[in-house]
């Protein structure tokens, strides 16, 4: 199974616990490091950024307004990016989540914190890497809705 399903990986867990067979249980879960993902990728990206073709790249945040403080998502996730900041709102103390700049886009963060039910401040944007004229032309319409 795919480690990176947080969902599916405590479903199958929670089956192997709970089932009636008494002999040994084996789950094979599998996933390349992401580290390791992002250095095997960064050529392939760049030769593709240099010739101009278009690239989406996603990254994952943390809502500060959203966000309870907690910190249930950086106990579970271990994920070096995710982590916290002074809380930006001067009526709240707690400290909120954030993920910095190293995020590689695994989506294990969000993954993890919808999977237990924890929260509901992560966000997925994908940012494009030399847009299209269609990506401009949808990005344009978005905008004067949004405003």
């Amino acid at each position: 199974m795919d480690n990176y399903r947080v969902g599916e990986v405590a479903k199958t867990l929670k089956e192997a616990m709970t089932t009636d067979y008494k002999g040994l249980k084996v789950i094979v879960a599998e996933g390349e490091c992401q580290l390791e993902r992002q250095r095997k990728l960064r050529p392939q990206v760049a030769e593709k950024l240099k010739k101009g073709a278009r690239h989406v790249r996603v990254k994952y945040g943390v809502d500060e307004d959203t966000c309870t403080g907690d910190h249930s998502c950086i106990r579970l996730s271990g994920c070096p990016t995710l982590t916290i900041k002074d809380n930006p709102d001067p009526l709240r103390t707690d400290p909120v989540a954030t993920v910095i700049d190293g995020c590689v886009g695994c989506g294990l963060c969000g993954e993890n914190a919808h999977a237990a039910v924890l929260c509901p401040s992560f966000y997925r944007a994908e940012v494009i890497q030399n847009p299209t004229w269609w990506d401009k032309l949808v990005a344009r319409l978005r905008g004067t809705a949004i405003h």
